[in-house]
Order: C-alpha cells, then sequence, then structure tokens
C-alpha cells in the first residue's frame, strides 16, 4: 500500500508537489520528523516490495546526510567562533567525527593554529 504526501516547498523547489510513497517508508519518515520512540517493523511482506522500500530509505538516508553535513558547515562558517559542542551536539556527533565532516565540506578540522 502506499501513501500519498504533499509538501509545499518554498524558494526555488517552488509549489506543491506529490509523492506516493510506500506506507512503511511514509511511517519512517513521520517517525523521525516527529522524534517517535518507536521502530515499527515493516508490513511489507514481498521480497520485491521489501527491496524496493530499502532502496528508498537508502537513498533518503544519503541525501538527509549530505544535508546534514552541509548545514554543519553553514553553522560553523556563521562566526570564527561558532560553538563546535553545539553543532555536535545537534548533529549527534563525535568531535572527532565532526573534525572530519567540516574537513570534507571545506571548513578546518581544527582551530588551533
Amino acid at each position: 500500500m502506499t501513501t500519498r504526501i504533499t509538501f509545499d516547498l518554498p524558494g526555488a523547489s517552488g509549489g506543491s508537489q506529490t509523492l506516493d510513497l510506500p506506507d512503511d517508508v511514509a511511517i519512517a519518515m513521520y517517525g523521525g520528523l516527529t522524534n517517535s520512540p518507536a521502530v515499527i517493523d515493516p508490513e511489507a511482506e514481498g521480497f520485491e516490495e521489501l527491496l524496493a522500500s530499502t532502496s528508498l530509505l537508502s537513498r533518503l538516508i544519503t541525501h538527509l546526510t549530505l544535508s546534514r553535513e552541509r548545514h554543519i558547515a553553514a553553522a560553523d562558517a556563521t562566526s570564527p567562533h561558532a560553538n563546535r559542542r553545539a553543532i555536535g551536539l545537534a548533529a549527534a556527533m563525535q568531535p572527532s567525527q565532526l573534525g572530519v565532516v567540516l574537513e570534507r565540506n571545506g571548513r578546518p578540522r581544527s582551530r588551533r593554529g
């Protein structure tokens, strides 16, 4: 089964976009967006259906990971004294992992000269 989700997107993406997502993916997205403590087992039973949902979730995770990294770098770039501890907490990252992400996105890993 599928769930229809409509996004009213701002700016360049513009306008209203509607997607039909497998129910399992829609439930997982909603749970993540609402910080739900429950992770629901998939309702899909067929191999092909489970593969399609797994592929869609993998692409979503990859896209969200890249977006998160760009947000981290942008937050760090707001000031030479941006609070990296707060950035790391918001991103749920250890300082060493944060440094790798910052460096990968064109920011200095360390502020030490």
